[in-house]
């Protein structure tokens, strides 16, 4: 009888229990803005935005090797017997213009051209008188079609 007591109440207890527990319908709904339409726009523009990240990263750093490259290039010995005897050329070019231009032993021109055999630049003076004052007048055209202009007095070094 105690048993049967027991076991109605566990049962009784049991129904009430269930009774008070509540469910509710079941609802699946996709996490991926692609699937569900939720952020897509955002969720896209993301997306592109890690492609364009990464596109730019590369050709930053194929930038880099190329640029890396070409320092290494111009590093080499020959590169440098080039630069320095380029250097040394133009430096004696400048002697033999300013020998022309301001030259006492009958080296003195007014005016002449040179055609630099090396980058294809002009270099054009000239003598201007104007009353008492003389101005010598340097032109360097470069090959890209840069002029770089020189205009400087000229004085009697006789």
């Amino acid at each position: 009888m105690i048993r049967i007591a027991i076991f109605l109440s566990v049962l009784v207890g049991f129904v009430l229990y269930n009774g008070s527990v509540n469910a509710s319908e079941l609802d699946f709904k996709f996490h991926s803005p692609s699937f569900s339409g939720v952020g897509k726009s955002s969720h896209y523009l993301t997306i592109e935005n890690i492609e364009k990240t990464r596109k730019d990263a590369i050709k930053a750093a194929e930038k880099a090797d190329a640029e890396k490259a070409k320092a290494e290039a111009k590093a080499t010995a020959i590169a440098k017997f080039k630069a320095n005897l380029e250097a040394r050329f133009y430096t004696a070019l400048a002697k033999q213009i300013t020998d022309n231009v301001f030259g006492t032993d009958g080296l003195q021109q007014d005016s002449g051209t040179f055609t630099s055999p090396v980058g294809g630049e002009v270099v054009t003076w000239a003598t201007t008188t104007t009353g008492t004052n003389d101005t010598v007048t340097v032109t360097v055209t470069e090959s890209d079609g840069t002029v770089t202009t020189f205009t400087m007095p000229k004085e009697d070094n006789s």
